[in-house]
């Protein structure tokens, strides 16, 4: 098999090609993948190495490399490397491959606080269902489970979405392609995010053929003279947004930059989604107190209960609700009535408001811990989010910290992984405070990454 770096085997022309950099390599790889010259299984070079063998930054590279593994030409494999597909996806779809004896911070798992066992013990006390399981699913086969989640979110604090409004999901990422399958139109739609965004925005777009396009943001959220110009360029159709909780950066969205935001969709029209799946307490206004005719918040269960449930919800734009129910039954008919059971006797038993205090519980003592042992660096985090976001110091690059960590043991997300293709990653990584470890090897990686921040490389990558 053929290797990138072989002369015979891939050409790279930036001299010739007016295009940006990436998209000239993006086409070159590309190429050379359709006509056999890397064939299925071959190894790419890993990122830094082949941007400097081409001549460009490692961040161009990730790009690339992102971009063809959504496209389904490559395969990335976490501890492996970047593979030329081979013709299937991998067994196991977007979940992150587990690498034995790593401590995994790339991955934000929800805090193991026995959901195992409580789960199992109100899947025993179920017994059978007065209604049997019989028929298929219709819309009002989840409406008492819908009435609990309803009081649920008033009782926690986020935000309410009403019983007879709210749809329910597969968890908040089939939300999300529902509302993308629901409101958009025409043969190539586009959708705008923040320029750093979570990748299931990207696995959505892709999946209903739109166009993702990144807006500069700020620490106060989108950008809105960038925003108006990108949305006048584009006629995109949707905003996907987080304005409470956004990944990876963790910041919030102001209130005065939500009204800006607002008045610019209105002018555009465009629709609003605000992933809420961190489930924070809501600042107010938000965007349904503001435009509630275009926004449609999702939100689910997976961060706060347990990701296995599976168990997401729309909030409808006002009067709406017809169009995402339409959309989601022309996918999965309905949701399956055990797990309507086993979530609505977790929420009318109490026992997912205990397991949702211990997790948030315990997750603002990592975010403690995580705090106490990276002080003195430029650590963001919140006790309501399970992940923190780090811009790292002077001598550091992303890409050579995440190797030298993933050298010892520990696995990171830099932010060219959030990037869009057309976007700038900062010189920053997000650190996962990975529920299922337990806090001996939480700590000694926080502890890895403090030692490895103290000691720089003497050569810069660039």
């Amino acid at each position: 098999m053929g290797t990138i770096t072989d002369r015979n085997v891939i050409e790279v022309d930036f001299g010739s090609d007016p295009r940006p950099k990436y998209l000239v390599l993006e086409s070159a790889v590309r190429t050379a993948v359709t006509r056999g010259d890397l064939p299925p299984g071959t190894r790419l070079p890993p990122v830094r190495d082949l941007a400097w063998k081409v001549g460009v930054t490692p961040g161009t590279v990730a790009r690339v490399y992102r971009a063809l593994t959504d496209a389904g030409l490559l395969e990335a494999t976490v501890g492996r490397g970047t593979f030329v597909a081979n013709g299937r996806k991998p067994v196991g779809g977007l979940a992150e491959v587990e690498v034995q004896g790593t401590v995994n911070m790339r991955v934000s798992q929800v805090m193991d606080v026995g959901q195992a066992d409580r789960i199992a013990d109100a899947m025993a006390a179920m017994g059978p269902s007065p209604d049997g399981y019989g028929s298929y699913p219709v819309r009002d086969s989840d409406l008492d489970l819908r009435r609990a989640l309803s009081g649920w979110l008033t009782e926690t604090d986020c935000q309410p979405i009403a019983a007879d409004d709210m749809v329910l999901t597969l968890g908040a990422q089939h939300a999300t392609v529902v509302l993308f399958h629901a409101l958009l139109h025409g043969p190539r739609p586009v959708v705008l995010t923040e320029d750093l965004c979570y990748p299931g925005f990207r696995h959505a777009a892709a999946l209903v053929r739109a166009d993702l396009r990144g807006v500069p943001f700020d620490e106060e959220g989108l950008l809105p003279d960038a925003l108006e110009r990108i949305a006048a360029q584009t006629g995109a159709q949707i905003l996907a947004t987080s304005a409470e909780a956004h990944n990876p950066t963790t910041n919030r969205t102001s209130p005065a930059r939500r009204a800006e935001i607002v008045s610019i969709c209105e002018r555009y029209n465009l629709e609003i989604i605000d992933d809420d799946c961190f489930a924070c307490v809501p600042t107010a206004p938000t965007y349904r107190d503001l435009a509630p005719n275009r926004t449609w918040v999702t939100t689910s269960l997976s961060k706060t209960i347990s990701p296995a449930l599976r168990m997401g919800m729309i909030g409808p734009a006002r009067g709406r609700a017809d169009l995402a129910v339409t959309a989601m039954q022309q996918q999965v008919y309905g949701l399956p009535r055990p797990q309507i059971d086993l979530v609505r006797t977790l929420i009318e038993t109490g026992v997912a408001a205990s397991i949702r205090e211990d997790v948030m519980r315990l997750q603002a003592a990592r975010v403690i811990a995580a705090r106490r042992a990276l002080a003195g660096y430029d650590l963001i985090a919140r006790e309501d989010v399970p992940f923190a976001w780090l811009r790292l110091p002077r001598g550091w690059r992303a890409s050579s910290f995440l190797r030298a960590a993933e050298a010892e043991g520990v696995m990171l997300k830099a932010a060219d992984e959030f990037a869009l293709v057309d976007g700038q990653a900062p010189n920053a990584v997000r650190l996962a405070l990975n529920g299922t470890l337990s806090d001996d090897r939480f700590e000694g990686a926080l502890a890895t990454l403090t030692r490895l921040l103290a000691s720089p490389p003497q050569e810069i990558d660039t």
